[in-house]
């Protein structure tokens, strides 16, 4: 059972946002604190996926959430930590592995993410497996 909560998610959430706004940069410090508070990585991706299930839909836009987008990018995260264990911040990761700046990286991994399957759960990828 998941220790971390929708309280914790929001206050992450809280933590990573910016007075820019929330977009790609801000979503990866989200994710990265999951990581960081989280035992293991399932546990990040649920308390990542309730807690932006829930601001969507707060938002009025519940079908922004995309399970398999959600998991992809604290997959993405994990990889990078696990494969640099001195890295400790979305920033030095960023500086390791560039590529996570880009808000489209997905798309070397999948012909069509935005099919409503893959909206709703988890689509393994059809294009490159990840790594």
């Amino acid at each position: 059972m998941s220790r971390l909560d929708l309280a914790d998610g929001l206050r992450m959430l809280h933590d990573a946002g910016s007075d820019h706004g929330f977009g790609h940069a801000e979503h990866l410090a989200f994710a990265w604190s999951a990581l960081d508070e989280a035992d293991n990585v399932e546990e990040a991706i649920d308390v990542v996926s309730l807690t932006i299930r829930h601001a969507a839909a707060l938002a009025g836009n519940p079908k922004k959430f995309h399970v398999t987008m959600t998991i992809f990018w604290v997959r993405m995260l994990e990889h990078v930590r696990a494969a640099h264990p001195g890295v400790t911040s979305v920033e030095e990761a960023l500086a390791v592995f560039p590529d996570l700046a880009d808000p489209s990286l997905h798309n070397r991994h999948w012909s069509d993410i935005n099919d409503e399957r893959a909206r709703r759960q988890w689509v393994e990828p059809d294009l490159e497996p990840m790594p």
